[in-house]
């Protein structure tokens, strides 16, 4: 069966929690994979049925420019969504009490 420490960390909060959250973590990584291959299929639709019009249109290096943010908008944004989402966990966290880490509860 086991001593009682193994299953107190077996069925511990802090066990329990880091299941939690590496679950929730692939959760999210699967998502943002389908999503970013959804996102650039959608864009190589867009830029195959525009390029006759892109090709010879006045303004091509400003539509070219475009079709490269396009492309790197995922590289881009990932920083700045970065910083957001941990200020906002920064913020949220000075008013309330993260019971995971106060020593005692």
């Amino acid at each position: 069966m086991g001593t009682a420490e193994e299953l107190h960390e077996l069925y511990s909060a802090d066990r329990q929690r880091d299941v939690y959250t590496q679950d929730q973590t692939n959760d999210i990584y699967v998502a943002n994979r389908y999503l970013g291959f959804i996102y650039y299929v959608l864009l190589i639709y867009y830029i195959y049925y525009t390029y006759g019009s892109f090709q010879y249109s006045s303004r091509y290096y400003k539509k070219l420019f475009l079709v490269f943010l396009l492309f790197a908008y995922p590289f881009i944004i990932y920083p700045i969504q970065y910083v957001i989402h941990y200020l906002y966990k920064y913020i949220v966290s000075i008013w309330y009490n993260n019971i995971y880490s106060t020593s005692s509860w």
